[in-house]
């Protein structure tokens, strides 16, 4: 089991990549630091998990990872396209956005 502490380092490393690398700008959401793309926030770091903005199919994907679940800021109002996704490796969190910045940027007409 990995220590769930310093999770930000690895949220920070990722962030830098999707900017470097793909069309991902800085942004925030509720206070939390974040990604967007195109103006939309796609992505953001709450920690010790990431969340995620995901089409219904890649939802469903991520629910049946350990631990994964609706992004629920209220209490008893979970946000059903954004789910909170849990550090498994850096791939997961790494192909859920890159899945996320592909269904927001859909969105965008």
């Amino acid at each position: 089991m990995m220590n769930m502490e310093g999770t930000i380092e690895l949220f920070e490393s990722l962030r830098t990549e999707l900017i470097n690398d793909y069309d991902a700008t800085k942004g925030s959401i509720f206070g939390h630091k974040g990604l967007k793309v195109q103006g939309k926030v796609f992505m953001f770091y709450n920690e010790p998990n990431i969340v995620v903005k995901l089409n219904p199919a890649d939802v469903e994907a991520a629910l049946k990872l350990t631990d994964a679940k609706n992004f629920d800021p209220m209490g008893g109002k979970p946000m059903r396209e954004w789910v909170e996704i849990p550090y498994g490796d850096n791939q997961q969190w790494f192909n859920f956005s890159l899945k996320g910045m592909a269904y927001v940027k859909s969105l965008i007409k």
